[in-house]
């Protein structure tokens, strides 16, 4: 088992950039002191939280992150043009030295296709002939491309990517229909853990699992990655206390925007059935459940709105001292 840490960059419109950046490169390092796997950016558009753009947020990043894989967690491909991010994650690959994962997801938010003139009824294409495009780019050869949207004509990046073939690429998904394509067209499902049921990451890994086989892929080569929030205390008492009211804060914004309305709704059944909130011996019991499921790589959210980065970062030299022996052999 893996364990990353999502970067987390979103903050209150009006606090001080420059100090809660300066906290997270820190804690980033801290992480990959204690040995933690991999660290992600998040992305998002004319946000209701200051939310830095991912792609800066990765390079600057590099130099901090030890050898710890660097992802997006995940970009939002419609927004984006595709010859933009071959190049860019090309470019990031030779900076971090291979240790680049492009993690993409379709958008959900309506300002955001708005802002960019993108009907949201397309995003689904859009997100197809991207992948297509990106990796036909990466291979270093002339593409021509007679797309919907992005068409190319003996097109070459000038940057090629240091990793054959290009960095991996994740794909976040939560309906049935985009955990297929994930399985069509992503090097692993980033599976999200924080669905208030129960069934949901049982029903949708039998679906993924069918969709690999049917794509003529091995389900037991592909790597399995799930977020999930987390936070880390002596007791599961302290934990809650600690970490419920600013979790709760940060899932009141986002269901701000009506596709995430269920986060405020639900919120009981998210404490309930999926927010990991305890002590170490808590954690391992309910960590051991998702390995048993067949996920290989746990990464969460360290912190929420307003927690004093002490906590945060108490959590995470706690988790990593008495949860990561139960998961690794050395």
């Amino acid at each position: 088992m893996r364990f990353g840490i999502m970067a987390s960059h979103q903050y209150p419109h009006g606090d001080d950039l420059g100090r809660h950046l300066h906290d997270l490169f820190g804690t980033v390092e801290l992480a990959a002191e204690l040995g933690y796997d991999s660290v992600w950016t998040i992305n998002h558009f004319q946000s209701n939280l200051a939310t830095p753009q991912p792609i800066s947020m990765l390079a600057s990043l590099i130099p901090r992150s030890g050898d710890m894989l660097l992802g997006t967690g995940i970009l939002l491909l419609p927004m984006f043009h595709p010859v933009h991010i071959a190049e860019e994650f090309a470019t990031l690959d030779h900076l971090s030295g291979g240790r680049v994962v492009l993690g993409v997801g379709a958008g959900y938010r309506e300002n955001e296709f708005a802002a960019f003139g993108v009907d949201p009824e397309t995003r689904f294409r859009r997100f197809d002939e991207s992948l297509r495009l990106i990796r036909a780019l990466w291979t270093g050869q002339p593409v021509t491309h007679e797309g919907e949207f992005y068409p190319q004509t003996d097109a070459t990046i000038g940057v090629r990517p240091l990793t054959p073939g290009g960095p991996p690429i994740w794909i976040g998904a939560g309906g049935k229909k985009a955990v297929r394509r994930a399985a069509r067209l992503g090097d692993a499902w980033y599976a999200p853990g924080n669905s208030p049921s129960r069934r949901f990451l049982p029903e949708h890994l039998a679906v993924y699992n069918d969709a690999l086989v049917e794509y003529g892929r091995d389900p037991a080569s592909v790597q399995r990655p799930v977020g999930v929030e987390l936070y880390c205390a002596p007791t599961t008492e302290q934990a809650v206390e600690e970490a419920l009211p600013h979790a709760r804060v940060e899932y009141a914004t986002y269901a701000e925007y009506p596709a995430l309305r269920w986060q405020r709704d639900r919120f009981d059944e998210l404490v309930r059935n999926t927010l990991l909130l305890g002590s170490p011996e808590f954690l391992v019991e309910r960590i051991s459940a998702l390995r048993d499921l067949g996920f290989d790589h746990l990464i969460f959210r360290p912190g929420w709105l307003g927690m004093p980065t002490e906590k945060l970062r108490a959590s995470l030299r706690l988790f990593a001292t008495e949860v990561f022996p139960a998961f690794r052999t050395t």
